[in-house]
């Protein structure tokens, strides 16, 4: 079985401009995944497209098997996801942002340190956001 799976998936953001050309894409459960392209190449918009972003104009989507659109609800709270940059506040510090996520998605509060030293910030301290690099 295949954790995402796209059949003939087509999107144009006006009559001129197609980005997805029958894109067929199946990622095997337990795989890491990566898309590479340049600008423009359709791979935001095809992220989009897979999380309900979008509205689709043409081909199928099927996550864990299932149809999309059919059973977005139950897909989406059992994935997670991130497209472009995450949103954080220059005012707070690393922690004090991880903070705001650990609640939202109600994970244990010992994952923030777990989470700082995995991308090598745990030694943040109070700086705020605009003074430490995220990588």
């Amino acid at each position: 079985m295949y954790c995402i799976e796209t059949q003939n998936l087509s999107y144009r953001f006006s009559q001129e401009q197609q980005v997805l050309n029958k894109v067929n894409l199946q990622v095997p459960n337990g795989s890491i995944y990566g898309f590479l392209g340049p600008n423009g190449a359709g791979k935001t918009t095809t992220l989009r497209l897979i999380l309900g972003l979008l509205r689709k104009q043409a081909g199928t989507i099927s996550i864990f098997g299932k149809p999309f659109f059919e059973n977005r609800i139950s897909i989406l709270q059992n994935i997670g996801s991130l497209i472009e940059s995450p949103s954080l506040y220059g005012h707070l510090t690393a922690v004090e942002n991880l903070r705001i996520q650990q609640v939202l998605y109600q994970c244990p509060k010992s994952r923030i340190l777990d989470v700082l030293n995995t991308v090598g910030l745990s030694n943040t301290g109070k700086k705020k956001r605009d003074s430490f690099h995220w990588e």
